[in-house]
């Protein structure tokens, strides 16, 4: 999840191929987290050479769901799912 305003930037690197095979340091919340209504909630995904990105944005009332039946890199996922949305929220 991403407070808005957000950037390609920071989507792109919360999304790499680091971030998502390395180690990343956690904070114990005992508490459980609100979803962000004015924020971007996403998740990537693959499985056997196929790829998935799925976005939404509550507060603008917008989503994207990309599927794709081979493998796509996340950031390219990212920056097509960035691309679509702003120019669509941008309306």
């Amino acid at each position: 999840m991403y407070p808005l305003p957000t950037n390609l930037a920071a989507l792109l690197a919360g999304n790499s191929v680091e971030t998502i095979t390395q180690p990343q340091p956690i904070d114990i919340n005992n508490s459980p987290q609100v979803a962000l209504h004015n924020g971007w909630i996403n998740k990537t995904g693959s499985t056997n050479g196929f790829g998935a990105y799925i976005v939404f944005i509550p507060a603008k009332n917008a989503g994207i769901v990309m599927l794709a039946n081979k493998y796509y890199p996340n950031v390219e996922r990212v920056k097509a799912a960035y691309a679509i949305l702003d120019s669509v929220i941008s309306r």
